[in-house]
């Protein structure tokens, strides 16, 4: 196995990541999508110990910073949901330049927000041939109005929320509105559904405070099979404990497997 500090453009702006090749090769892929605020690491490494488990497991993998974020080119408050699909794609058409990966067998992960990039590439982009989102939400007009939703944007009402030019959010990092009008543009739940016939896998902690288990419920009743979905009782919107963290891993890496490494 070798890990390699990989970068590719979208629009201008250089967009870098982490390659992960296995022995064995040309392997399957797994292209991992971070969430809102995060980057190609993720919450208590999460993605780094994924990303060499699953490589260790005959899986290529390939984990990026969206521009805005992380070591990535471009502006955090420029950010859209509609700019992380194009990131997205850009990735995939990178990886389509490399001799290690099987095109026919891509499969993306998406935490949180970068779950929802997943289901929304995925729905138009059939060479994604599986997906699997960990603490996704279902529908951003339903968290808009939760307590939940405060931890992210902070206390402040709707109607201010709408009107201003730049959000300031709790973490330190400030958006644009166009980040708010664009998301709600986006059909989560009708997308999903046209994920079908390629199978679909919904991860989600039954004790996350963020996005609360009830979006995954909606997002697993609009999908069409196949699909499957695993609760990690418990568990909070990163699986931030470590025997957490290794069911979403393990479970994870055994879908893919029977997905695209299986005959």
């Amino acid at each position: 196995m070798k890990e390699e500090f990989v970068s590719f453009y979208n629009k201008g702006e250089r967009i870098v990541g982490t390659f992960h090749i296995p022995e064995n090769i040309p392997a399957p892929v797994i292209v991992m999508c971070h969430g809102f605020t995060g980057n190609r690491i993720e919450a208590h490494r999460l993605f780094v110990h994924a990303a060499r488990e699953f490589c260790r497991k005959g899986f290529a993998v390939l984990r990026f910073d969206f521009r805005g974020s992380g070591e990535s080119e471009g502006l955090f408050e420029s950010i859209t949901v509609s700019g992380e699909i194009s990131d997205l794609e850009a990735a995939i058409d990178w990886l389509y330049t490399r001799s290690e990966v099987l095109k026919e067998k891509i499969g993306v992960i998406g935490l949180s927000l970068g779950g929802i990039v997943a289901i929304l590439t995925a729905s138009r982009d059939e060479r994604i041939r599986a997906v699997c989102t960990w603490s996704a939400p279902a529908d951003f007009r339903d968290l808009i109005f939760m307590n939940a939703i405060k931890k992210v944007f902070g206390n402040i009402e709707v109607d201010e929320l709408f009107s201003r030019e730049y959000i300031e959010l709790p973490s330190g990092y400030r958006i644009k509105r166009d980040f708010l009008d664009d998301l709600f543009k986006h059909d989560i739940l009708g997308s999903i559904a046209k994920i079908s016939l390629r199978p679909l896998l919904i991860i989600h902690g039954t004790n996350d405070q963020l996005v609360p288990l009830s979006q995954a419920e909606k997002l697993f009743k609009a999908a069409r099979n196949p699909k499957e979905k695993y609760y990690v009782k418990d568990a909070d919107h990163t699986f931030n404990r470590w025997d957490w963290q290794w069911q979403v891993i393990n479970y994870t890496l055994n879908w893919f497997s029977k997905n695209l490494i299986a005959p």
